[in-house]
């Protein structure tokens, strides 16, 4: 086969176009998930605010405050999708300080460094294994906050978080982490039908999507 430089290139633009489709997609979901932790430690700060902390307290205070800052920075200065993966565990050490911190105001043991709660890993780590049943699915043991703990318990549903794959909401405990959901996303997009204009009309759909109507992130 010849070599082609016109064809390299535009195999070299494509592949430059991919990465950074995955890295918007990415950083809109990261982003998302820093927006509500900060709103979580905000809570906690208005919580704690007339109550003068013993210095275990205001360390996992602190620390949670300090892996907030350090995912901020980092979902605004990232450049990769890699970048953006690496946010996950930043946030998911200050959701564990954040427990810690409620914990401890609550005369409770610290919990344990276990796994993101299965319904929404925006609650925080998991306290408890809990059997559960999706609709017209098998029963499966599964880890949960607390508070979705006593949700089933009494018989209620759990609070689920939903995330956006394309162009529908899906339950995050199906779309997985931050790389699955992206990868979800650009396989729908790409299955999409190939006429010209519906598959401009779908281009333009997720670019509003991950971009917003005016064309920027957010």
């Amino acid at each position: 086969m010849s070599w082609n430089p016109l064809r390299r290139s535009r195999e070299r633009r494509e592949a430059e176009l991919e990465a950074v489709d995955r890295w918007r997609i990415a950083r809109r979901v990261a982003d998302e998930d820093v927006t509500v932790l900060g709103e979580q430690l905000a809570d906690l700060h208005l919580d704690t605010l007339a109550d003068e902390l013993d210095d275990e307290t205001a360390y996992h205070y602190g620390r949670a405050l300090e892996h907030y800052e350090q995912a901020k920075d980092a979902v605004r200065t990232s450049t990769t999708v890699a970048d953006v993966f690496a946010v996950e565990q930043v946030v998911a050490d200050a959701r564990y300080h954040r427990a810690a911190v409620l914990a401890l105001r609550a005369g409770d043991p610290l919990p344990q460094r276990r796994e993101p709660c299965f319904f929404d890993p925006r609650h925080g780590p998991s306290m408890r294994d809990m059997p559960w049943a999706p609709p017209s699915g098998v029963e499966r043991t599964v880890a949960v906050c607390a508070a979705d703990a006593r949700r089933l318990e009494g018989g209620e549903q759990p609070e689920v978080r939903m995330v956006r794959v394309g162009d529908r909401y899906v339950p995050s405990h199906e779309a997985g982490g931050i790389e699955a959901v992206v990868d979800r996303y650009r396989t729908m997009r790409d299955e999409r039908p190939e006429s010209h204009n519906r598959k401009n009309l779908a281009e333009a759909y997720i670019d509003q999507a991950v971009n917003g109507p005016d064309g920027r992130f957010g």
